[in-house]
């Protein structure tokens, strides 16, 4: 059996959905994934409109949605709180965003496996993402790290952060890029957002951020073909996650009278094809017959 691609979405970029329209209920939020054939819905605890776990949970269940957790932890009871709420919502895997800035990389990497050790012992896969104001924040470091982190702590690839946070240019050096192709030798999952040097989040469709979209297209084919190659040196069938994370404001561009430029989920689903088309890219490319639930490239938006 070949890994399959599981197709996650923020609840956080839910937030303020639909565009120029009456919010969704959280109900009608998860109707709607499920009408577009999402696998599951990822939480963020320092979301403004963070669900309550035990509120969340039967609505979940009752649509047949997996979980997953994204925290920002500063210390273990952090980790502590994040890890019921998980419980509590039946989540099986938590994205880690480590706020540990101490100048001495083995505290960082201690608090890493400490909390890989906690999560892991809790039944939760944990995955440290790449992001700002982190201890990942900086590209350079992080490739770094990783030589002293054990293996068994892969990352959550999101570049959106590292393209605006470190200005790397629509065309990357080869330097830059070797941090890239490091960076894809531990990913065990792929977040969805395009940005440009200058902002983390740009609508899609306009002319002049083509390059930026094709990019982010190209980095997503090539992580998913890393990990697949890893799946297959194991011989694992473990589900490749997804993430579509189109953040509301700040992240999502506004007019001066504060109405975001673009339709976020309709940009949404078209990150969404997007990933499906370059899961099967990547899945041709080595040789797996990765398979994507219900969803299909004919959908594709653009």
């Amino acid at each position: 059996m070949s890994p399959r691609l599981e197709m996650f979405q923020s609840l956080w970029a839910m937030e303020d959905l639909p565009w120029r329209g009456t919010p969704w209920t959280l109900p009608e939020q998860l109707d709607r994934l499920v009408e577009e054939n999402f696998d599951g819905a990822a939480v963020d605890l320092g979301a403004r409109g963070k669900p309550e776990a035990g509120s969340l949970a039967p609505l979940l269940r009752e649509r047949d949605l997996r979980s997953a957790v994204f925290a920002f932890l500063r210390d273990d009871t952090d980790l502590d709180a994040a890890l019921r709420y998980a419980e509590t919502i039946g989540a099986d895997r938590m994205v880690v965003c480590g706020c540990v800035f101490d100048p001495d990389d083995s505290v960082v990497i201690d608090a890493v496996h400490r909390w890989h050790s906690t999560a892991e012992a809790a039944g939760v896969a944990m995955q440290l993402e790449t992001h700002r104001n982190t201890l990942t924040d900086d590209m350079r470091r992080t490739t770094r790290l990783l030589d002293d982190i054990d293996p068994a702590v892969n990352l959550a690839i999101d570049l959106s952060h590292y393209v605006a946070g470190s200005e790397i240019p629509s065309t990357p050096t080869p330097e830059i890029d070797g941090h890239i192709e490091a960076l894809f030798a531990r990913a065990e999952s792929v977040q969805g957002r395009v940005a440009t040097r200058c902002q983390v989040q740009i609508p899609l469709g306009f002319p002049q951020h083509r390059e930026w979209e094709e990019l982010f297209t190209g980095w997503w084919t090539r992580a998913f073909t890393a990990i697949l190659e890893r799946r297959a040196r194991a011989g694992s069938d473990e589900p490749v996650m997804f993430c579509t994370e189109l953040g509301t404001t700040p992240y999502a561009i506004t007019d001066r009278d504060g109405v975001e430029l673009s339709d976020r989920w309709a940009d949404t689903l078209t990150l969404r094809d997007r990933a499906v088309a370059a899961f099967a890219e990547a899945a041709s490319a080595t040789g797996s017959t990765g398979r994507t639930s219900t969803l299909t490239t004919s959908g594709a938006s653009r």
